[in-house]
C-alpha cells in the first residue's frame, strides 16, 4: 500500500467515526502514522483528503454492494440490495453513511463533499435502476426510486435508532410488498 493509499485509508475511518470536522490535521497525521509534513506532501489541504477519502469510500460500497446483491439470482436483485443495507446497519462498526454524514457536515450545496454525496447518491441509484430494468420491471427507474428512498431511510433511521430487529424487517416487509406490486414484463 502506498504512503497515500495508507493516509486516505486512515483518514477515512477516522472520518466515519467521528465526522470530517471534527477530525484534524494533527489526529488525521497520527492515526495515518505520518507526519503533518508527509499528510501535506500527498494531500496539499484536507479538503484533498476529505474528496481522496470519499472518493475510496464510493468505490468499496458499490464493489462491496454489487458483490452481494449479484450473488443471487437477477429477479432477487432489487430486494437483496435491501438486504444488503440490512446486513451493513447491524455491524458493529456502523455510523452511518459517510456521505449522508459528509452532506449534513458541508450543508452548501457547491461545496464539494456534497457534490460527491450528490454523484454517489446519483450512481447508486442508476445501479438500482439497472437491477430493476434486468429483474423485468417496466417501470424499473420508479421501483429503483422507491428501493432507494427505503433503503435512504432504513440508514439513516438505524444510525438513529440501532439496527432494532423490528425496523429491519419493516423495510423488508415494504420492499417485497414495493417489489410484488412493480408492473413487471410477461
Amino acid at each position: 500500500m502506498s504512503t497515500s493509499q495508507a493516509i486516505t485509508e486512515a483518514a477515512l475511518q477516522l472520518f466515519y467515526r467521528q465526522g470530517f470536522h471534527a477530525s484534524g490535521v494533527e489526529q488525521l497525521s497520527q492515526e495515518a502514522g505520518v507526519t503533518k509534513k508527509t499528510l501535506y506532501r500527498h494531500f496539499p489541504s484536507k479538503e484533498h483528503l476529505v474528496a481522496a477519502a470519499l472518493a475510496q469510500r464510493h468505490q468499496d460500497f458499490m464493489a462491496a454492494m454489487s458483490s452481494f446483491v449479484e450473488s443471487v439470482e437477477a429477479s432477487q436483485r432489487p430486494l437483496a440490495y435491501l438486504d444488503f443495507i440490512g446486513a451493513w446497519v447491524q455491524q458493529g462498526d456502523f455510523c452511518g453513511c459517510l456521505f449522508i454524514n459528509a452532506a449534513a457536515e458541508y450543508s452548501a450545496l457547491e461545496a464539494p463533499p456534497h457534490g460527491q454525496a450528490q454523484a454517489h447518491k446519483q450512481q447508486l441509484l442508476e445501479y438500482l435502476s439497472r437491477l430493476c430494468a434486468e429483474a423485468g420491471f417496466t417501470q424499473p427507474r420508479q421501483t429503483a426510486m422507491q428501493l432507494f428512498v427505503l433503503g435512504e431511510g432504513l440508514i439513516v433511521s438505524a444510525q438513529v435508532q440501532g439496527p432494532l430487529p423490528e425496523l429491519l424487517r419493516a423495510s423488508r416487509q415494504v420492499a417485497e410488498l414495493l417489489t410484488a406490486q412493480a408492473p413487471v414484463r410477461r
